[in-house]
């Protein structure tokens, strides 16, 4: 069974080791190059989604909630 600390150890190794390998890949040819530009836009992307969704969830349990206008009886 490896370990915690084995395991964020080869973790942190392959994250540094990706780079020069995406710069392998993509200075192979023009098509590589793009296809692996926009994968990068489309993960950023996600990212920034995802970071924004989760900063409004922090946003909105940290704030006092405000009531919302009350319809008059009549309309009703």
């Amino acid at each position: 069974m490896v370990s915690l600390e084995t395991f964020l150890s080869e973790l942190l190794d392959s994250i540094g080791a990706i780079g020069p390998a995406f710069v392998d890949v993509a200075t192979r040819d023009p098509i590589a190059a793009v296809l692996v530009l926009f994968g990068g836009l489309f993960v950023l992307a996600a990212v920034g989604v995802l970071g924004v969704l989760a900063l409004g969830a922090i946003a909105e349990l940290v704030t006092p909630s405000r009531p919302g206008r009350s319809h008059p009886p009549e309309a009703r």
